[in-house]
């Protein structure tokens, strides 16, 4: 039994819980995907919602595979 949170195993709160394992890796900063979190899943990979937050529409529209096109 953990002496901090009284639990076995551990609560997600408490300091001595183990790290959350994430579901995908971003494939632009690859920090972890945990659950719950909004990502991307591009043709180019996994995007997590703070990288797609940062990009251009030009990046958004590569990593989409896409081109814009000339009239």
């Amino acid at each position: 039994m953990c002496s901090v949170c009284r639990m076995t195993p551990c609560r997600s709160g408490c300091p001595n819980a183990p790290e959350p394992k994430p579901v995908h890796r971003c494939d632009k900063c690859g920090f972890g995907i945990y659950e719950g979190d909004l990502y991307l899943d591009s043709p180019k990979g996994y995007v997590c919602e703070i990288c797609i937050k940062d990009m251009s529409s030009m990046e958004m529209i590569e990593l989409l595979g896409e081109n814009l096109k000339t009239a």
